[in-house]
């Protein structure tokens, strides 16, 4: 008679430790990062039309006088509506639209889920702030996704905040 640890019809005995989701998925492609941030950046464009046609418009004021606060405005305007579209998908799943349309999800380095408020202030409002400064925000932002043809696949905003986009 047979022992159960001898059954070749019995399941496997597991540990009882679950993987990580992140550990073992592989890096999304360079094409996949790209559409995603395509699909981000056109899906925002509706709002941002609202926003150019309030200024062409007059109802919001560019003159000298108001210029300072349009140019602290603007950008704020700007991350208030990327957080408006993108936030909840942020906040409940670690990806914008696009990074849920292309099946990719942003992780830390360990392959855990990154809370919402750490992830914006470590991958996202750096770089906001920065690309504001005139001329070198330009450079900076142009870096920013340059550098992804590592073999790590980052870009500066997952180096600082210690995040990876992996595959689903």
């Amino acid at each position: 008679m047979q022992t159960d640890a001898h059954n070749p019809s019995q399941s496997p005995k597991s540990s009882g430790a679950m993987p990580q989701s992140g550990n073992t998925s592989e890096l999304a492609s360079l094409g996949n990062r790209f559409l995603g941030a395509l699909i981000d950046v056109a899906v925002m464009i509706p709002l941002l039309l609202i926003y150019t046609v309030l200024i062409f418009s007059g109802v919001i004021s560019t003159d000298a006088a108001s210029s300072l606060a349009f140019r602290v405005v603007s950008p704020v305007i700007g991350c208030g509506i990327f957080l408006l579209i993108h936030g909840y998908l942020l906040a409940t799943r670690g990806q914008t639209f696009g990074k849920m349309v292309m099946k990719t999800q942003i992780v830390g380095n360990d392959g855990k889920f990154v809370p919402f408020v750490p992830l914006i202030l470590k991958r996202y409002l750096p770089l906001w702030v920065v690309t504001q400064i005139p001329y070198l925000g330009s450079l900076i932002a142009l870096a920013n996704v340059l550098v992804i043809f590592r073999s790590n696949r980052k870009c500066m905003h997952d180096e600082i905040a210690g995040t990876k986009v992996i595959q689903l």
